[in-house]
């Protein structure tokens, strides 16, 4: 590595130890407005109900697409609000550690199956261990909590495959999916950003 590289890398490492509190800042309100989306499709999908594989993927795949959109409008306020350019090297670190299970999840569910058991069970199984990968990855350049957080969906959606194939003690089904996910996606979402909005105004304190 040469000096103009190995500078370019020191300063990078530098941005990103300063920009801890700001990601802080700006994971709680998207950590909320993910918790409470995912609570609003976890109670369409319970209630309606949505019974059939084509209803659980147009609602939560939808679910995912609004997510987003709030998420990079938040980060693109956050980012006009401090005078910074939104793409910048430590976002671009953020977004290229957490795309590798992305896209894993994202292939899994292109060629999904059409067995509700699967759909409901290993697919979500799949959905629950990706997105704690992907929270786990970006943590190496974010709040430490968040690699806990990830661990977190990591470990339930482990614990659910086990439950589902081993120990035969949750029968799989789209309804049930619907609760998994409000739990999950919906409450752990919500719990995380409160936790953060509370320990943030402390620490500004």
């Amino acid at each position: 590595m040469n000096e103009a590289a190995a500078q370019q890398q020191l300063q990078t490492i530098r941005t990103l130890m300063e920009r801890v509190a700001l990601y802080r800042r700006a994971l709680a309100p998207m950590m909320l407005a993910a918790g409470t989306l995912g609570l609003v499709a976890a109670s369409v999908g319970w209630f309606v109900p949505l019974e059939t594989a084509t209803g659980f993927f147009a609602l939560w795949l939808l679910t995912a697409a609004v997510v987003i959109v709030t998420c990079f409008l938040l980060i693109r306020r956050q980012a006009i609000v401090d005078a910074e350019p939104f793409w910048t090297p430590p976002t671009r670190r953020v977004a290229m550690a957490a795309f590798p299970a992305a896209f894993v999840a994202a292939m899994v569910t292109l060629f999904k199956g059409e067995s509700e058991i699967w759909i409901a069970g290993g697919l979500l199984c799949v959905w629950l261990v990706c997105h704690g990968l992907a929270l786990h990855a970006a943590g190496f350049f974010m709040p430490r909590g968040i690699r806990w957080f990830g661990w977190g969906f990591v470990l339930f959606g482990i614990g659910l495959a086990v439950a589902i194939k081993v120990f035969p003690v949750y029968e799989p089904s789209f309804h049930k999916a619907h609760l998994v996910m409000g739990v999950t996606f919906g409450l752990g979402h919500l719990a995380y950003g409160l936790y953060l909005r509370a320990t943030g105004r402390e620490s500004a304190k």
